[in-house]
């Protein structure tokens, strides 16, 4: 008995969500926009775009002749450079402390930082990891 309301119940269910479905068809069809207005102003964006992405490939074109930029972007990769040499110095030397957890605060120019080292190798500061990056 229970059995056969659970079958009726199951199909009842597939004949709405059938229904559901051919309304939302309907819906959408309805919800199409094709007038000529419309059409243009779609055309007229996609040339906008690409417009846009042309004047944006000729600006970084001639930022390559720049002089300035290119010593901006020497000077970039130099200090990340420099930022991969000390973290991996850092951590380096975290290798070296025993296998125990350890912490101390520090006051920087930003202020007081909280330094823990954990014995699996994580570093945080003020409560958030510092990832190795090398």
């Amino acid at each position: 008995m229970i059995e056969d309301k659970i079958q009726l119940i199951l199909k009842d269910l597939q004949k709405v969500k059938d229904d559901l479905k051919d309304v939302r068809k309907d819906i959408k069809a309805h919800e199409k926009i094709e007038t000529e207005e419309y059409l243009s102003l779609r055309k007229a964006t996609k040339e906008m775009k690409q417009q846009l992405k042309d004047y944006e490939e000729n600006a970084n074109q001639s930022l390559k002749s720049d002089e300035t930029y290119n010593k901006l972007r020497e000077l970039k990769v130099s200090l990340e450079e420099q930022l991969a040499n000390k973290n991996k110095a850092l951590f380096e030397e975290i290798y070296k402390l025993p296998p125990k957890p350890w912490q101390v605060n520090m006051e920087t120019e930003e202020g007081p930082v909280k330094i823990q080292v954990i014995p699996d190798m994580k570093l945080f500061l003020n409560g958030r990891e510092e990832r190795k990056r090398v």
